[in-house]
């Protein structure tokens, strides 16, 4: 990525998490809270004290020091306070924490990195696990695996494994939680060359609904094992991930061109051809984006995961289609800075807008879209429509070996926007419906970690595609009540 309701009664229980009335308290010192049904719930402060003493990390309440900071998410749109946050400390504490919001019927937040578009990682009203103090990535170096805490960061799980060569599938962002990209599919950079992050995921610890610490992989509860590789967090909360890594080195070949708008046509047309020759090693995506200026251009990035010579190879029949204005040489660079890349502009506290789809391939129609989508004059300026490379190593999974559904993808559409302006607000958002309309005939499927709230169980079917009966019998087995709602939510129905 070049820039990185729930059923019926998920629904009701966003919206009454947001407005619903709390009756008042009966004492002074009793917590209102809110129910995943959006129920008022009182809780007591005895009970909240017998929580607290239950953990080894930190109970906040509102008005304690660090609430505030601990509740913000990625999302500056997003502004939810939870009745009580748990920060963390072991899968113990995520244990009692679960067990809490169970016994008295809590809507359930789960907080990693924060990135969430949706800001699914906290709630209000409800009760907020919060992984972010679990940031522990331990590497053996001779079975070539990681483990991974449930709240570290794709930079953490990079960093580490770059200290021995190694590496995985992660995002684009290296500030996105480990445990949210994952449970989506987990989708970035390498994914061509190793698959998704989900397929070199060999084991996970999760903490289920009952608040039972399982541990599930190909040979035990391989069911949830399954589930966990795309389902989101419909099915627990996961404390520990194990990651297969491959010997990899340091650093990659990663070049960039840019077109004049002119000739954006006729490059994607040549794309849709180009693409599905190249090797697993290479990655091309498209970004189509208005300059300062007010000029259109198309930017096409490639990375190479092999040679200098190699990664040359790749852009040469580009450059003799058409002359692009500038050319950014292939450039042998550290992998860590190349993750790295996009972090600023990334960065917490913005304002974002999500839409995407996969799209199988460049067809002419789906290129017109985007065209038309660009040349609106209300395009906001260095925001891009981006074609994100897939397919390779992802593809050559079965669509029934894991819960993400979508392997035979050659590209996802997405319309990421951020900014930090709020009175930008309505006139971005606005563009973004415009070329979603657009574009939307020519998707089919979306990831579920690039879901707003905005349509995030009306594309259900989407996210899952013909996985979905199974998840469907899984989540009645392991979450019944749905208490890991907020997400893109299978309901147990």
């Amino acid at each position: 990525m070049q820039r990185r309701d729930f059923c019926k009664s998920s629904t009701l229980a966003v919206a009454f998490a947001s407005s619903t009335v709390i009756a008042a308290p009966a004492r002074a010192d009793d917590i209102p809270a809110i129910s995943g049904s959006g129920r008022a719930v009182t809780l007591s402060r005895s009970q909240v004290e017998g929580l607290r003493r239950s953990l080894k990390g930190v109970l906040l309440l509102r008005g304690d020091a660090g609430y505030d900071e601990t509740r913000r998410v990625w999302n500056a749109g997003v502004d939810r306070k939870p009745a009580l946050i748990v920060r963390c400390k072991d899968a113990g504490d995520v244990v009692q924490a679960v067990k809490f919001a169970r016994t008295h019927d809590l809507l359930l937040a789960v907080r990693c990195g924060g990135h969430s578009s949706a800001g699914r990682g906290v709630c209000d009203d409800g009760l907020m696990v919060d992984l972010s103090p679990m940031r522990g990535v331990s590497v053996d170096r001779e079975k070539l695996t990681a483990r991974v805490e449930g709240g570290a960061l794709l930079g953490d799980l990079d960093s580490a494994s770059q200290a021995f060569g190694l590496a995985t599938t992660t995002g684009t962002v290296s500030h996105t939680g480990v445990g949210g990209l994952t449970l989506g599919g987990g989708m970035g950079h390498l994914g061509r060359k190793y698959g998704l992050t989900i397929d070199n995921l060999l084991g996970a610890d999760v903490v289920t609904a009952t608040g039972k610490l399982v541990h599930s992989s190909p040979q035990e509860n391989p069911d949830l094992f399954w589930a966990i590789r795309g389902g989101g967090g419909n099915f627990g909360i996961v404390t520990a991930f194990e990651f297969r890594l491959h010997e990899f080195g340091t650093r990659l070949a990663a070049g960039n061109l840019v077109y004049p708008w002119p000739l954006a046509r006729k490059m994607l047309e040549f794309m849709r051809e180009y693409g599905p020759t190249l090797r697993d090693e290479a990655s091309i995506t498209a970004a189509l984006l208005a300059t300062p200026d007010g000029q259109r251009v198309l930017t096409l990035a490639m990375h190479h995961t092999g040679s200098l010579s190699e990664a040359e190879r790749v852009l040469e029949p580009l450059k003799k289609v058409a002359a692009p204005v500038n050319d950014a040489r292939v450039a042998d660079v550290p992998y860590l800075d190349f993750q790295r890349k996009w972090d600023d502009d990334a960065r917490v506290r913005l304002h974002g807008y999500l839409k995407s789809g996969f799209v199988r391939e460049l067809t002419p129609g789906l290129v017109e879209a985007a065209i038309t989508a660009v040349e609106d004059p209300a395009m906001p300026v260095l925001q891009p429509l981006v074609f994100v490379h897939t397919g390779g190593a992802i593809a050559r999974v079965d669509a029934r070996a894991t819960a993400f559904a979508h392997r035979d993808a050659a590209y996802a559409a997405l319309i990421d926007l951020r900014w930090s302006d709020a009175a930008q607000s309505e006139s971005h958002v606005g563009w973004a419906r415009r070329a979603w309309q657009l574009l939307e005939p020519h998707t089919r499927g979306v990831y579920s970690n690039f879901t707003s709230n905005e349509d995030a169980q009306e594309r259900l079917r989407e996210a899952y595609g013909a996985n979905l009966p199974r998840l469907v019998e899984l989540k009645r087995k392991y979450d019944p009540t749905n208490l890991f709602r907020l997400n893109v939510n299978i309901e147990p129905a």
